[in-house]
């Protein structure tokens, strides 16, 4: 992602990458990006939690303006995580 991010950025374009590895966003020199402390897989937070999402995404939206050092990778406090447990489905299974 860092390759493409420096791409756009060359085109005067402003952009921020989410990243579950710093290491990695660090060795590619992205331009600005925002380490996201949630498992692998989840960079936007829990699966089912679009209140949590909505609110990560908007903190990740607001910091281009924000950072103002290059190839900076700031860490985002996981706002909303853990707050109470993704609601769950109903199953569709009968008990045997």
């Amino acid at each position: 992602m860092g390759l493409i991010q420096n791409a756009i950025e060359g085109a005067g374009i402003t952009t921020i990458s989410a990243t579950m590895k710093p290491e990695i966003t660090h060795y590619v020199r992205a331009p600005r990006a925002a380490r996201m402390r949630f498992p692998q897989g989840n960079p936007l937070g829990e699966a089912g939690r679009a209140d949590q999402q909505r609110v990560i995404l908007g903190d990740l939206l607001r910091l281009p303006w924000v950072v103002e050092e290059p190839e900076s990778i700031v860490t985002l406090a996981p706002r909303g995580a853990a707050l109470r447990p993704a609601p769950r489905r109903a199953s569709s299974r009968r008990a045997a």
